[in-house]
Formats: C-alpha cells, structure tokens, sequence
C-alpha cells in the first residue's frame, strides 16, 4: 500500500516516519525546498516528546529539545507573581526539529517544490495528487498534512469558519548571551495586570533566545498584509509597535529588542476553527493543523500534530480497511482535540480580561488523551 502525504512539515514528516518504519510506501511532498524553514520555536510537553524518542530510538540521531525546568510569571514591574516547576517540557526550534526529522526518512521517500493542486480521480475515487509544478503522485491512501491554510481540507470540506483568536503574537529570536545565559533552563513570562499583554522568553541554546509578545490589538497594531510586509519599513513598524507597548516593561525586555534583528521577525494572528465532523473523506485524510487549529495559549498545537501521526499510523496497522482505521482515528482524538479549541477561547479570555479573572496561566495543564 502507497500513502502519499501532502505537506513535509512535522506532522507530514511524524507520519511519513511512522509508515516507513512500519513498512508502508511513503511519498512526502512539500511545497518548500527541503531546508528546515518557518517558524522560530516552541514548548513540548511529555506526549510529545515521547513520539519524538519513539521516532528516533535506534537511529543514533541526538534530538534538539532544550529541557525547561521551571515557568516565573512576572508583573511589568519585574516582581515574581508566580514560580512553579515544570516537569518535562523542552524548547524546540522548529528548524532543528525539521532538520532531525528529515534524517528519520530516506530522501527517497521526500519530495519538494510541490505546491498541491488537486486529486485526479477514476471511476469516481482518488488516485492521484497533482501538483502545480505538473508532478503527478499516484497512491492508494492520501494523508492532507498542509498546514492551517489546507488546500487538501479546502477541496473535502469547503471552506472552515476561521474564529478570530482576537489576540495577536509578535515573535522572534535574538542573540543575546549574557540574557540567556542566566535564563537556562527558564520560561519567563511577564504579564500586565488589567489588560492582554505580555513578553516571554525561553533560551534555545547559550546564546540564543526565541521571545513572543502576545497583545490585544485594541491596545496598539500595524497594518498586516502581503504588500505591508514587502515594505521598507515595515520590520520599523514593527519594532516601533512592540517599544511603544512594551515601555514599561522590565530592562531584560528592552535589552531583547535593542539586540534583536526585527527582519526576523512576524506577527501571528491567532485563529481557530470548531471542530469537523470528520477528518477523511473517501481515501484522504486529515492529519495536525490541516484537521484541527486551536489557540496557542495551550501550547499544544505541535504535540497534538505528533500525536495524530501516531494514533493514525496505529490505526492503519489496526485495521485492514482504510475507512475503518480513518473512523477510528477521528473517535480516539475528536473529545481531546475540541477540548483543546474550548480551553485554548477560554484562556485567551482570561488573557484579554485578566482583572476580571485574576492572574491567568501561561501553559496550561495538557489534557490528557
């Protein structure tokens, strides 16, 4: 049996490994030159990092995950409001992640600079997946890994009713030795009192440091589009919004945006969608992002992508029929992934009220499967 998967970020690349380690054909294909890009960084709890040693046992590759030990909640003041101990999390730059990923797949098994098309269809069933680039890849099952935006989801389900998450994130990464250096080990966070704004830090390595400010764009905000983007000065825009929101906050804060590099730099602009009835149609199914997007306050968006590789990858080795197996992917992870959309809206309600609902988490507990 051929799975052909349409998107080679984390969760096409989880499931590409799973399948080949299980003897399946696998083709992955990516819209991206095979070079570890997007993204900066992110925090991975026990589940994840589980699939990711699964993943790698026996391969003799070193994964890249930097252990976070404990999360200091602090006001703009740079007074401690909380501190608590964090038990098995790591920080993951997406690139490395990529990159580590990659090694756990033949490179006769990765395609690139395949922009998905369509599905050619005979007799009424997929066959095939047509690219832009005029590549055609033939299989038996197709597996849609294409991110938020998916065109595989588009093309099953219609178009999905994006919610606004109502709370946008600048994030970045910058080069600060001494900062992180002090910080090994330690998500900071620090959080105004009476209204959605905040700053974290987490060191990725001894010098380097991924950093986010999440805010109400009520407060203050530049205007986003592809054309404001390509602009001369719009990175000046953005480094002029994130020192006007955030002048009160601590020296480290201002010390990160004096050193950081703001073309490195992107706003998020958070959003989610409820819950689909299904994750397949026919032979195509849904897998991380393309499936299900919730609000980041959770901090399980690329855990609950690893997990859909391995439950799916399960699930196909548990039953003979396609069909079956899809049916049971979607029962083991539908009450998990729309309590994650629940619990991702109420957190980011508590963000954008906190007065009203005192000091509110940075992570949340991660719901269990």
């Amino acid at each position: 049996m051929k799975v052909v998967i349409i998107g080679g970020g984390i969760a096409g690349l989880c499931m590409g490994i799973y399948l080949h380690q299980h003897h399946f054909e696998v083709s992955v294909n990516e819209r991206q030159i095979f070079t570890a890009v997007g993204g900066h960084a992110f925090l991975m709890h026990h589940d994840g990092i589980a699939v990711l040693n699964e993943l790698a046992a026996n391969s003799g590759y070193v994964l890249p995950g930097r252990p976070v030990y404990t999360f200091t909640l602090k006001d703009p003041a740079g007074n401690i409001i909380t501190e608590k101990p964090l038990e098995d999390w790591q920080c993951f730059k997406r690139t490395d992640l990529l990159a580590c990923l990659h090694q756990l797949l033949p490179t006769s098994t990765l395609n690139n600079n395949r922009v998905f098309s369509h599905f050619i269809y005979e007799d009424h069933k997929i066959v095939a997946a047509a690219f832009l680039n005029g590549e055609v890849e033939y299989g038996d099952l197709f597996i849609g890994a294409d991110g938020a935006n998916s065109i595989v989801r588009r093309q099953l389900f219609g178009e999905v009713d994006f919610e606004s998450g109502k709370v946008k994130e600048v994030v970045g990464i910058v080069q600060h030795a001494e900062l992180a250096g002090s910080l090994q080990g330690k998500f900071t966070k620090f959080q105004q009192k009476n209204i959605g704004l905040s700053f974290g830090l987490i060191p990725t390595s001894g010098t380097e440091m991924v950093w986010f400010m999440q805010y109400d764009p009520l407060l203050d905000d530049i205007k986003e589009s592809v054309n404001a983007r390509s602009s001369e000065n719009y990175h000046e825009q953005l480094r002029e919004l994130c020192q006007n929101l955030l002048k009160d906050f601590p020296a480290e804060v201002q010390s990160v945006l004096e050193h950081n590099d703001f073309k490195t730099s992107y706003i998020w602009n958070t959003r989610d969608f409820d819950l689909l009835p299904d994750f397949h149609h026919q032979n195509v199914v849904l897998i991380g992002d393309a499936a299900h997007v919730a609000l980041p306050f959770t901090s399980a968006g690329t855990t609950n992508a690893m997990l859909d590789a391995k439950i799916l990858s399960g699930c196909l080795m548990d039953y003979a029929e396609p069909d079956t197996a899809f049916k049971a992917y979607y029962q083991a992870r539908a009450e998990s992934i729309k309590a994650h959309v629940s619990l991702g809206r109420e957190l980011r309600d508590a963000f954008l009220n906190p007065s009203s609902l005192g000091t509110i988490p940075l992570i949340s507990s991660v719901l269990k499967q």
